[in-house]
């Protein structure tokens, strides 16, 4: 779709038209991704040191789910140290030959890390952890609530 501007007059005092391409849609397009960029947070970036996991309960434990393709449960380290659980690793990529060349690289390689900060109502020394497709989960009872207890002293008489 073209639109015309207004004649404008050129210096020897013809009149000249302007013909512009207009394109509705590519106006509306250009001002969703303004809308969108100013009204959401931006995604992180992918890198060999962001995992993806999600933490959950159910039935009075707690649960850290970390996605880990292409490793290995022998090769994933899992650690608490002062109540702070994390979850370590390496991507490791496959070497070519003196002949082999590389296209296009998408993959992230190189070492991994994620710490997340646990609750301090945590049994941590009912921890698991297990491996299945490519996702490691954590799983760590809470504590039981200790319940009040009621201390009955007995009241003697002076005499």
């Amino acid at each position: 779709m073209y639109h015309m501007k207004a004649p404008k007059e050129t210096p020897a005092g013809e009149t000249m038209n302007n013909i512009i391409a207009f394109n509705p849609l590519e106006d509306i397009r250009r001002f969703e991704e303004s809308f969108n960029r100013l009204f959401s947070s931006p995604a992180p970036a992918p890198t060999s040191n962001n995992i993806p996991i999600d933490v959950t309960e159910q039935e009075g434990k707690i649960s850290i789910r970390a996605a880990v393709p292409g490793i290995s449960p022998d090769e994933l380290e899992v650690t608490i140290e002062k109540n702070v659980l994390t979850i370590k690793g390496e991507h490791r990529h496959e070497e070519l030959s003196e002949d082999g060349k590389v296209f296009r690289r998408e993959n992230t390689y190189g070492v991994f890390q994620r710490s997340v900060r646990l609750a301090e109502n945590l049994n941590t020394d009912g921890i698991e952890a297990s491996f299945r497709h490519g996702m490691v989960t954590v799983t760590i009872p809470r504590k039981e609530e200790e319940k009040p207890k009621t201390l009955r002293i007995p009241v003697t008489t002076e005499m």
